[in-house]
């Protein structure tokens, strides 16, 4: 299930966790028992339903039909293609596809229960977050994903259910969790001994050179050719970018500049290469899809260092507009391109500005955010702040929080101090006992819940 996850992910990634920790579907005393419900309602859509579409499985009271799985098994399959990805036989991913539709279905209805709801702006904040992602503008990204058969209203859909489930996790899993000062000790003792540091994340480009099934050894040579060009341009500097405006026909969804990524994410055909070679090392690997060039742009530790390394942390400050029902996307980028100018004019400072206009709780300390480490903030903001050298300031761009432009004041190499060092242990020990204890809900929940299952 975590391959076919990962790439649910690339399509849709938010950065969000799903579930939520069972409380158990409540049946009023006068109604009818949940199951008899359910296959009432089974038996009888089945008659409506059956001349146009069927019925994949029935949960609770509701329906998922074959269509919605088949497509929803097509996109998956695109995905897998062109991430090199080792794909299953086709009723294994059905079936693997089917089970996570059956437990987000179970999920929603209870978040629908729960009265959990999401605005349209944040649904909006994030699919901005995806595109962006995914080195794309939300235009570019909606239409490379016309391209492999999901709509807007598709994407947005997906997006909505995912925050909401993410909501109703925090709700049910995470605010229950609590994380003892002597499970602190041991988890900095126990890192200590292994040399106290989080998972390794690489920052790495892939552009496939797709070559057909059936390709003959002619073309087979011709496009391994074509991958020998591309691996020099990326030797010589040029970007993702750059090589795919001069070779339109080698962009592919799911390639160009991969970001930072943590190697359980990554394909094992190319981990072996990306954690081993030095930075702006370069590769061509054949898969069963065509010849992948790969680079290696950035290599760090995940988070903070658990000991006495140093890592590099940045101090910034930021001015943030909210996008609400009184302010629109371009009203809050027309404030801060206002104030942009102001700054570069030197007609006035940051603080100054920031205590005038942002609105976030920074503001009445001039917009200063502090020392942040790797990790700290959303990757937007991190990706804009890990561009600017000390007293540079960013352009406008977009979070999930609203629109900001932000400032670097300075850099520095020490290691995380032991107060740090004790949030961060919480932080890995509380998101291992979520992980845990969210896999233990989504069992319960599908336990108590109508499941009919009817694909053969």
């Amino acid at each position: 299930m975590k391959n076919i996850r990962h790439v649910l992910l690339l399509l849709c990634a938010i950065g969000l966790s799903q579930g939520a920790l069972a409380k158990g579907l409540k049946i009023e005393p006068n109604a009818a028992p949940l199951g008899k419900m359910a296959t009432e309602l089974g038996q009888s859509s089945t008659q409506e339903v059956s001349t146009i579409d069927a019925i994949a499985a029935v949960v609770n009271d509701d329906l998922i039909t074959t269509s919605e799985l088949n497509r929803k098994v097509a996109l998956i399959e695109r995905q897998m293609m062109a991430t090199g990805a080792q794909m299953p036989d086709r009723h294994t991913l059905q079936m693997q596809i089917l089970n996570r539709m059956i437990m987000d279905r179970a999920q929603l209805q209870m978040a629908k229960q729960e009265g959990i709801q999401v605005e349209d702006s944040q649904v909006e904040a994030a699919m901005e977050q995806v595109a962006n992602r995914n080195n794309k503008s939300l235009d570019e990204f909606l239409d490379a994903l016309k391209r492999q058969g999901l709509s807007a209203d598709g994407f947005r859909d997906e997006v909505r259910n995912e925050l909401i489930i993410g909501r109703l996790k925090e709700k049910e899993v995470d605010s229950k969790i609590k994380v003892s000062d002597a499970e602190v000790d041991a988890y900095l003792s126990n890192a200590s001994g292994k040399g106290g540091s989080n998972p390794p994340e690489v920052n790495w480009i892939q552009i496939l050179v797709k070559v057909p099934a059936n390709a003959d050894k002619k073309i087979d040579e011709a496009d391994k050719a074509k991958a020998e060009a591309i691996e020099k341009a990326l030797q010589g500097g040029q970007s993702a970018a750059d090589i795919f405006q001069a070779n339109p026909n080698v962009k592919i969804d799911g390639t160009g500049n991969m970001g930072w990524q943590t190697f359980d994410n990554i394909p094992t055909l190319f981990s072996a290469f990306l954690s081993d070679k030095p930075i702006d090392s370069t590769t061509i690997i054949r898969s069963p899809n065509g010849y992948h060039v790969l680079k290696v742009v950035g290599r760090r530790q995940g988070g903070v260092n658990l000991d006495s390394t140093p890592i590099t942390q940045t101090h910034v400050r930021h001015i943030l507009i909210r996008v609400g029902p009184d302010v629109s996307d371009a009203e809050a980028k027309r404030r801060l391109n206002f104030v942009l100018e102001q700054l570069k004019s030197g007609a006035a400072d940051f603080q100054t500005m920031a205590k005038r206009y942002s609105q976030d709780g920074s503001a009445a300390n001039g917009g200063d955010l502090g020392w942040l480490y790797p990790g700290d903030t959303v990757p937007e903001f991190e990706r804009e702040m890990d561009k600017l050298k000390p007293g540079e300031i960013s352009p406008v761009f977009q979070s999930r929080f609203g629109y900001h432009i932000l400032q670097v004041v300075e850099r520095r190499q020490q290691a995380a101090s032991e107060e740090r060092q004790r949030q961060a242990a919480k932080a890995a020990i509380r998101a291992g006992k979520s992980t845990e204890a969210y896999q233990d809900w989504l069992q319960q929940l599908r336990d108590q819940t109508f499941i009919d299952i009817r694909l053969k």
